[in-house]
């Protein structure tokens, strides 16, 4: 297993978890280890390389997945009053769309926080903090935000992003110091980092991105490829295919070692993706049989619906019910629905319609290398010395 990042390790993570892996394995109905929330399907920038671009941009309106809702607060509300009762380590809220444009936010951020021990995590392009006075909330309830910038100069971030000057550069750099000061002053641990999505578009700004921030102080900047959902979304956007292995190699490589050079510790690269891409461009490391892992990250949609991973949000037959109808405990215990459809995914479809190198993507590895040892005693017996190991190492591991 990859040991690579104190961070960015699903790996590692699922394997300091092997007791609720090995419940699941042996059959019985284990809650999730993160649960991915979205807040709000509605976004105030237009990313490119948004992985959930079908539910928000304008040139997908008119599809049957174009879906710009926010999520209610009783329907919120009410997820996070089962969340609270279940056996769940750590909450996300994503999108989606920007969680931070739904108004009850605080409001639920707050609720989890008093009434659990169920951590909590963000990611979100950072221009919203103000209309709903999110500084302090975040800095109180959370364990980290990611904050996306995908971008070395106020022009490129405004172009590629389009932006206005509401939820521009300057409004988002504005944000992210004002955090950084109310961290400081409350002695905060959250971890605050920023995060830049590589593709065509801005590779030559990677290192523009890493000298922006050597000197205000975030706690990491991430870097990670652009991942193109062909499998999924080349009915909408039939131009799209996977960037090459040679883009990677002999584009990108130099200019992520210019960043980590000028970055020093604050550098953190999703290598594990970028081995995928430059190693194993038919298959993308995907050597598993069964998609095991996305059982301890399902996404619950600002639609209401709870899908298998958040690669899956707005395709309804992907969903094991609308928490609408039902809670999400009724529906998370309903293995009957869950396998049926795993067992599309699994054995109909063989992952025909799932994104290659997806969020469960890496979890998937290691469920699977699990599950055929799961008869090897003495490999299980290591599995469970090395997550004492990794316990001592890494970081945020209620995160997966």
């Amino acid at each position: 297993m990859s040991q690579n990042s104190k961070i960015f390790n699903p790996q590692a993570k699922i394997a300091l978890h092997y007791s609720k892996v090995l419940d699941h394995l042996n059959g019985k109905n284990t809650d999730p280890i993160t649960l991915e929330v979205d807040p709000s399907n509605a976004c105030n920038h237009s990313c490119p390389f948004c992985i959930s671009g079908h539910i928000h941009l304008s040139k997908f309106k008119g599809t049957e997945f174009f879906d710009r809702r926010i999520m209610d607060e009783n329907t919120l509300m009410s997820l996070c009053k089962d969340v609270i009762s279940m056996d769940i380590d750590s909450l996300t809220w994503t999108g989606g769309g920007e969680p931070t444009m739904n108004p009850h936010l605080k409001k639920a951020m707050n609720f989890i926080n008093s009434k659990s021990k169920i951590k909590m995590g963000m990611f979100s392009n950072g221009s919203m903090l103000t209309k709903f006075d999110l500084f302090e909330v975040i800095i109180n309830t959370l364990s980290w935000i990611r904050i996306s910038i995908d971008a070395g100069s106020p022009s490129s971030y405004d172009k590629l992003r389009v932006t206005n000057k509401s939820n521009n550069f300057e409004t988002v750099i504005k944000n992210i110091k004002k955090l950084i000061e109310i961290k400081k002053r409350h002695k905060s641990k959250i971890v605050i980092g920023v995060g830049f999505v590589v593709s065509k578009d801005n590779y030559q700004e990677i290192a523009d991105f890493a000298k922006l921030f050597k000197n205000i102080d975030v706690d990491y900047c991430q870097y990670k490829p652009e991942i193109v959902q062909i499998e999924r979304n080349g009915k909408l956007d039939k131009t799209k295919q996977q960037i090459s292995s040679d883009f990677w190699l002999h584009k990108v490589i130099k200019q992520l070692d210019k960043a980590k050079e000028i970055l020093g510790s604050k550098f953190e690269c999703n290598s594990y993706k970028l081995e995928d891409l430059l190693f194993d461009s038919k298959n993308y490391g995907r050597t598993y049989k069964e998609c095991i892992g996305s059982q301890f990250q399902p996404c619950v949609g600002a639609d209401g619906h709870v899908y298998v991973c958040t690669n899956h949000r707005g395709h309804k037959e992907y969903s094991y019910g609308t928490i609408k109808d039902s809670s999400f405990k009724e529906i998370w215990s309903n293995m009957k629905k869950r396998q049926c459809i795993m067992n599309k995914i699994n054995r109909t479809e063989k992952f025909s319609n799932c994104s290659q190198l997806c969020k469960p993507h890496e979890s998937n590895k290691m469920v699977w290398q699990i599950k055929e040892n799961l008869k090897n005693k003495q490999y299980i017996k290591d599995l469970k010395q090395k997550a004492k190991v990794i316990k001592k190492s890494i970081l945020h591991p209620e995160f997966i």
